[in-house]
């Protein structure tokens, strides 16, 4: 017996959505443990080992969470979550090596723009909200920043389309 075309659809969407997401944490602390290494040895040091940022998210994750006094506490806590959900949203939309996009339409471009800018935003958001005067000024600078880099990231964006005369990755 075979699963309706929508199921099927739907059950193939999440578990690839979680197959991208767990694949794109995995391999980017991977990336990051070599990183480390590569930069203790050009300082001629042995560095921490590959797994170390694995080590660090297990450390992290036993952590007291300290609310600060003033913060606006939904912001504060969801700002974090939202940044990653993002940062996997894009992973989905985007062509991993042989394999094209799990979400595949006309104008992914402009989308996975657009989530591109969400982390920023959300890290903004929670410097903003933490009601720190340090925070805020942090918050501040990154604004500055995400001004500074959209602008000719979108031109480039656009002018790479242009020539592909197409707004999708698939194509």
């Amino acid at each position: 017996m075979s699963l309706p075309y929508e199921v099927e659809i739907l059950l193939r969407a999440t578990l690839g959505t979680l197959a991208v997401g767990i694949f794109a944490v995995v391999f980017g602390l991977i990336l990051k443990g070599i990183d480390r290494k590569v930069h203790a040895r050009m300082q001629m040091r042995i560095g921490p080992p590959v797994i170390q940022p694995f080590r660090d998210i297990k450390k992290l994750l036993h952590k007291q969470t300290i609310i600060p006094e003033n913060a606006v506490r939904s912001i504060y806590n969801n700002a974090p979550i939202l940044a990653f959900a993002a940062a996997i949203a894009v992973m989905v939309y985007l062509p991993l090596g042989p394999f094209s996009p799990l979400l595949a339409e006309g104008g992914d471009l402009i989308l996975v723009l657009y989530l591109l800018i969400i982390p920023s935003l959300a890290m903004v958001a929670g410097g903003f909200a933490s009601g720190s005067p340090y925070a805020t000024v942090g918050a501040q600078r990154e604004m500055v920043l995400m001004m500074s880099y959209e602008l000719p990231l979108a031109s480039v964006v656009v002018a790479v389309a242009w020539k592909m005369s197409s707004l999708g990755f698939g194509s």
